[in-house]
């Protein structure tokens, strides 16, 4: 590139023409727009530029979220400068003549921004003003390099880095080869005055930027990376008309009416947080007195460097939810951090989990001190400060201004690229990976998500894919000054070194460690357990025999006890569920009332529902099953949709056989409250495993692979847990917990223990490691390089980079609203990709009502929803 080394002589500060910064000079420039409506009304591009440039500007001195560590004010006004000329490129003669809905000759700005300053044969010597601003720009860096790499990464404002290799195949391809002639006037318009006029606003808006004796920045990939996020976000904000509308005349002071616009958008979206920081008590907010492990967390923990990152291990129901909060007000009221998101493994567990949320941050604040807003960050049950994102107008007459003041709350809810603004919010753990990963915004993301506290909730040893990425997430997140926190019931010490950047203990020291247990990367804290319980757990080998339950489930529910069967897979769940409800109605009719329903219809529960019925059946296991329900028998059959998050309380569970932690977690809905009215039998909670009839190693292929029954192999994959986790069943037929959890959990899990597993088990690790491998190379494939700009490149837009492996889904709306057999109205329907035949993905689902459901047709594939979920038709 070249920086004008051999421009005219014009002295900083003395730009050719008049150097008002509200853009209102009367120059054939001025009729270059920046952004339009469909009415056709257009805004100057000077104005916009200027708009992003502010906000940008204001973004920098919030110090949790700039992270740049730049303090010298006149070093933020460069990067202000830059970020004023992120859209340079829309002075081209094709892009403004786009203003002409007729015209065939058009063009973008992104792309040939960056030809315009590539391109050797594009002469702007003549241009006063730009060649003065491109000759300070220079030096305002470690070296011209970077000075370039700032631009890059300024005008990569849409979200996908653009690298030097795109440049050059753009400038080479044939399509684009006349890209000169858009730099050319024409009919009245120069492109080159245009952009002469963009250089005398920005240092008319920005005159200490090119003061003397100013050191240099040093831009850092790091930097640029950081840079890069605060401009998407600064053109979000400065591209919306709500809070930066549209020039009202030419006498308008743009700049002074840009800095008013900035902060009240920064306080109104939530990033700049009110003052003073000042929550309440623990005992205020939860309305009880803190245990242990929460007072630990609210009042007694050294907040510093050595706590930047922490973990607490602790079994379900022990009020690691509320410890979290603690340390994220504890945090908040020191400055250390100015939000939280509060990531989970699914969208349902968000949506569990966010009230709980909403109501500790309503009763922490004062109304005026109080964060705002507290968002539902999960696509498909988005809500903010716990309403809908759009009000409900029925009955209700919203005038202009109340409308526009819930918009303007709703700003980081409007799409899931910006959930991460708000200041509190609720989501998955999917949000926060896509910041580290090559996907488009992943460097606003992760602007956004570097000043929250970052809380991962129900943390387990997971597949090697998600534990890289998560990985890369708390190494990113802690090394910008980002605090995290991991909450996890039974994460063993594989996971948690690796997470801790630390040597993994051997399986003694693992086995000796206590639990509960708070730990940071170099000291742990131990912790008393909320309670003890000791469960009674057979082994039972009729993993294919449905039918061997029916009488034992008939006693329990004669005997009044709440049972919980969880299988592994959907299929299961449902073929179990008709087994026994057509065995009740033949042999115990009076007993089908016991069954699971929903608005009286019995059904099972797992996640191939509708969204909207989704949320009818969790309303109804916590209704039926939770702290608050009524006494008397019940029996729900499901998936692993009920490991977690729902408030389930049963007397006796039944379970197909899984990994110890996943069992744990199972058995954790086990008398989870207190009840005094438990059936005699049941008075101690008691746990059925069902096994195979045959043992596990007998399922083993040639090649090592575990094709096991009840998803053993496919599910669950790891045959060498499976197998620890039976043999230590079968060692332990009383479990106390949670005393025995760690020892459990390593035994399991720790790969000296399953080194020691039988020979036979030899040839499927080898296939398991080869598997393992591939995930874990995808994954850091996948994960963001510290590259500067102009080697900084994404994948091609068609490919897909994922934050989970497993069997992706599609997400199809139904052609016409249909009524579901609990009565809400189904709108979209979720199908797993591996269900549809390549290329057969329809737009919308033409589906057929039914009694009790409705069927649809995608391919030569029928399917039908009824009250089982989604299923095919011939299953």
């Amino acid at each position: 590139m070249s920086w004008c080394e051999e421009g005219g002589s014009v002295r900083p500060g003395q730009p050719s023409e008049a150097t008002s910064a509200n853009g209102s000079a009367s120059t054939t420039a001025s009729t270059c727009w920046g952004k339009s409506q469909p009415d056709g009304a257009k805004h100057p591009l000077t104005d916009h530029c200027l708009d992003v440039a502010i906000v940008l500007r204001a973004l920098l001195d919030l110090d949790n979220l700039a992270r740049l560590g730049i303090p010298d004010a006149r070093q933020k006004d460069r990067l202000a400068v830059i970020a004023y000329l992120h859209d340079l490129g829309k002075c081209n003669r094709g892009f403004q003549a786009k203003a002409d809905p007729t015209a065939r000759e058009t063009a973008g700005h992104v792309m040939e921004a960056l030809g315009f300053l590539y391109d050797p044969r594009l002469e702007t010597c003549h241009l006063l003003a730009w060649c003065d601003l491109m000759q300070s720009v220079a030096g305002w860096f470690a070296d011209e390099d970077q000075a370039l790499q700032m631009l890059i990464a300024s005008i990569s404002h849409h979200g996908r880095p653009i690298s030097q290799g795109d440049i050059e195949r753009w400038l080479a391809d044939s399509a684009h080869t006349h890209h000169l002639q858009l730099w050319r006037p024409s009919a009245g318009y120069d492109p080159l005055a245009a952009l002469d006029r963009l250089a005398e606003v920005a240092r008319a808006a920005f005159p200490a930027a090119f003061e003397d004796g100013i050191p240099p920045i040093d831009a850092t990939a790091e930097r640029q990376h950081r840079f890069a996020g605060l401009v998407m976000l600064a053109d979000w904000i400065g591209s919306d008309t709500q809070f930066f509308p549209f020039r009202q005349s030419p006498e308008e002071d743009r700049l002074t009416l840009a800095r008013q616009a900035a902060q009240r958008a920064l306080a109104v979206i939530g990033l700049k947080v009110p003052e003073p920081r000042q929550p309440k008590a623990f005992s205020d907010v939860f309305r009880f007195a803190p245990t242990p492990l929460q007072e630990a967390l609210a009042s007694q923990l050294e907040v510093g460097e050595a706590t930047r990152l922490l973990l607490i291990e602790s079994d379900t129901g022990s009020g690691k939810t509320e410890a979290a909060l603690a340390w994220w007000m504890r945090l908040y009221a020191e400055g250390k951090i100015d939000g939280l998101y509060f990531a989970l493994p699914t969208r349902v567990a968000a949506r569990e989990l966010y009230t709980r949320v909403l109501q500790a941050v309503e009763r922490a604040f004062e109304p005026d001190q109080r964060p705002r807003p507290v968002l539902l960050a999960a696509p498909g049950y988005v809500r903010i400060d716990g309403a809908p994102l759009l009000p409900d107008p029925s009955g209700a007459l919203w005038d202009d201004d109340a409308r526009a003041q819930w918009r303007e709350r709703f700003w980081s809810a409007e799409r899931p690229k910006r959930f991460l603004a708000a200041p509190v919010a609720v989501g998955t753990i999917d949000q926060a990976l896509l910041s580290v990963l090559q996907v488009k915004h992943s460097l606003m993301r992760s602007v956004c998500l570097d000043r929250h506290l970052l809380v991962v909730d129900e943390v387990h040893a997971s597949d090697p894919y998600m534990r890289e990425l998560l990985k890369g997430l708390l190494r990113g997140h802690l090394a910008r000054g980002g605090w995290a926190l991991l909450l996890s019931a039974t994460l063993g010490e594989t996971a948690a070194a690796a997470f801790f950047g630390r040597e993994q203990a051997p399986l003694v020291a693992a086995v000796a460690r206590p639990y509960p247990l708070i730990s940071a990367r170099d000291k742990t804290w131990p912790m008393p357990p909320a309670r003890e319980r000791t469960v009674a757990v057979e082994l039972a080998p009729i993993m294919d025999e449905d039918e061997a339950l029916i009488p034992r489930l008939i006693a329990a529910l004669e005997a009044g006890a709440r049972a919980l069967v969880v299988c592994n897979t959907v299929r299961r769940a449902n073929s179990l569920f008709r087994t026994v409800e057509s065995a009740i109605a033949k042999e115990r009719p009076q007993l089908l009332p016991a069954l699971f329903a929903v608005n009286g219809v019995a059904c099972p529960h797992h996640g191939r529902f509708a969204r909207e019925d989704r949320e009818l059946l969790d309303a109804a296991v916590t209704a039926q099953l939770g702290k608050a329900s009524p006494e008397g028998a019940k029996l729900l059959i499901g998936t692993q949709t009920l490991e977690q998050s729902l408030d389930i309380d049963a007397d006796w569970l039944i379970t197909d056989l899984a990994p110890m932690d996943v069992l744990i977690q199972r058995l954790g809905r086990l008398h989870r409250h207190r009840r005094d009215s438990r059936p005699s039998v049941h008075e101690r909670p008691r746990a059925l495993v069902r096994v195979p009839a045959k043992a596990l190693a007998e399922y083993l292929g040639k090649d090592g692979e575990l094709h096991g029954p009840a998803g053993l192999g496919t599910v669950y994959p790891d045959g060498r847990v499976l197998a620890a986790t039976w043999a230590l069943l079968a060692a332990h037929p009383e479990i106390r917990l949670p005393q025995q959890a760690r020892e459990l959990i390593e035994r399991t899990t720790h790969p000296e223990a399953l080194e020691a597993l039988p020979e036979v088990w030899r040839q499927h690790r080898d296939w398991l490691y080869g598997r393992q491998l591939a995930d874990i190379v995808q994954a850091m494939r996948s994960l963001l390089e510290p590259q500067p700009f102009g080697e900084l490149h994404y994948p091609d837009k068609s490919e897909q980079v994922l934050t989970r492996m497993g069997d992706p889904t599609y997400d199809i709306p139904l052609a016409e609203p249909l009524v579901s057999p609990f009565g809400a109205t189904i709108r979209r329907l979720t199908i797993p990709a591996s269900w549809l035949e390549d290329g057969a993905i329809p737009d919308t689902l033409h589906a057929v009502a039914l009694e009790g459901g409705f069927r649809f047709t995608i391919g030569n594939q029928s399917f039908r929803y009824t009250r089982f979920g989604l299923e095919k038709d011939n299953v």
